[in-house]
């Protein structure tokens, strides 16, 4: 599949309009709605945009949908259904036309504009057949089902970064990469049959090659599709919406990866080094779930289609080293004698631990090139108050005397989690931001997930 640019008209105008116009005209068909990007994407285009409608595919009743929706999102499920917005569409997205009834069916051929396709099972220890029948055949299945929407302007199918962990160490770009000579109908008859592939272990995990031969698939048997393919790299708990640190358990694995190691106390574990390092100096690649929310909307605005990566290229990259130490230095007091002892090792024949077993991409050094993104950052000017500019992240701030929006910023008192976005600074500073008329904002957290902000410094935002 080619990656062409997003179109250039539409970018202008999203630039210099916002994107919360186009969402006037969208009628939006979601599934995974129940999951944390989901329920993120829910949020945002219940409350946030304008959307004319959204369909949202469920398996079993309305109540127990809505009862998953208040267990993630407590305060905010009374708001979204009362925007009158949501229609419920019972189905099941293992079967034909998705089990849906031929009655609504034709509604969602009649009237949906936006796909989003972000239902998933993630379990990295499941095997091949059940791999491919959660996270490949349903989205073949969805686009054969859009195919027949009348008015579909765009289906954004959610992939993941890791489809190509296949490859060596280095650079990942935004565009199809071949694991070998294999013919992609062939590989998914074959693992539906016999359930093995010649491939499997040069991928590191089940999840990840169904994701790569649904890649594959997808434009093979529907080139006239428009389809965008989103490779977000680890989800992590949200920087601002639906809440702050918003995101469930299963879904933010470095979350469960930190609860694994503090439970290993007094112990020592050997992990591989990257290839290349010593220690652990690679990137692990970690980007809050509302990051994620954001960039699919703007790419829906733009009508970008191809492939799109969304990681730490796009935020703030932190490499195996720093999460260890944030790890070891945010701990309470009480248990830090205690946590386990971690030994590189470049011996890649050496036994390792059943974490580092586990999380093997803690041992590879892949770089996720998100570059047909970068085109939503934004200038940012931050402003200590007596006037005295500051920096932060990537972004040398200055004075301006551009007309702007303005926004306060406080920064969080200290909490313990043991997440990136959690270590927070241990006193309030307020700031002041000046933020240039006419760029792609639609609400203030964007101010944080379009530009490089240091995810030590963890900002709450309300317009002034």
């Amino acid at each position: 599949m080619s990656s062409p640019a997003p179109v250039p008209s539409q970018v202008d105008r999203i630039l210099r309009e916002g994107y919360g116009k186009s969402f006037e005209t969208h009628t939006v068909f979601l599934t995974g709605s129940t999951g944390s990007l989901g329920g993120c994407l829910l949020y945002k285009l219940a409350l946030q945009l304008p959307t004319r409608k959204i369909y949202v595919l469920i398996r079993g009743t309305r109540e127990q949908a809505i009862e998953k929706w208040k267990s993630a999102m407590p305060d905010q499920t009374k708001a979204i259904l009362a925007t009158e917005k949501v229609e419920f569409v019972s189905g099941d997205i293992k079967s034909v036309d998705f089990g849906i009834e031929a009655a609504v069916m034709e509604q969602l051929r009649s009237q949906i504009t936006l796909v989003i396709h972000t239902a998933a099972k993630i379990n990295l220890e499941s095997g091949l057949v059940e791999a491919f029948e959660n996270n490949c055949l349903p989205a073949l299945e969805l686009a054969r089902i859009a195919s027949r929407f009348r008015r579909l302007r765009l289906l954004i199918q959610l992939s993941t970064a890791y489809c190509n962990s296949f490859l060596p160490d280095g650079p990942v770009l935004e565009r199809p990469y071949n694991v070998a000579g294999e013919d992609s109908e062939e590989e998914l008859a074959s693992i539906l049959t016999l359930d093995q592939s010649p491939h499997s272990l040069r991928f590191s995990s089940t999840y990840a090659q169904a994701k790569y031969v649904m890649e594959k698939l997808l434009p093979k048997r529907y080139p006239l599709l428009p389809i965008l393919l989103v490779r977000p790299t680890i989800f992590g708990q949200a920087l601002r919406h639906p809440y702050p640190l918003y995101g469930l358990e299963k879904s933010t694995p470095l979350n469960k990866f930190y609860q694994l190691l503090m439970a290993d106390q007094g112990s020592t574990q050997v992990w591989h080094a990257a290839k290349g390092y010593k220690t652990g100096a690679n990137i692990i690649d970690e980007v809050p779930v509302d990051f994620v929310a954001n960039a699919c909307l703007l790419h829906a605005a733009a009508r970008t289609t191809g492939i799109v990566q969304i990681g730490s290229e796009l935020y703030e990259p932190f490499t195996f080293d720093e999460y260890l130490n944030i790890a070891m230095t945010n701990a309470p007091p009480a248990i830090r004698r205690e946590l386990p002892q971690i030994i590189f090792t470049e011996d890649q024949s050496a036994p390792q631990g059943f974490l580092a077993e586990l999380v093997q991409v803690a041992s590879r050094n892949w770089l996720f090139d998100c570059g047909r993104s970068y085109w939503m950052r934004q200038k940012l000017y931050l402003y200590r108050s007596g006037g005295t500019t500051i920096k932060t992240g990537i972004i040398i701030v200055r004075s301006s005397t551009l007309s702007s929006t303005v926004y306060n910023v406080h920064l969080s008192p200290p909490a313990y989690n043991m997440h990136i976005n959690t270590i927070l600074y241990n006193a309030h500073l307020n700031l002041t931001i000046h933020l240039e008329r006419n760029t792609p904002i639609f609400h203030p957290d964007t101010i944080l997930q379009n530009i490089h902000l240091n995810p030590r410094k963890y900002f709450s935002i309300s317009t002034q």
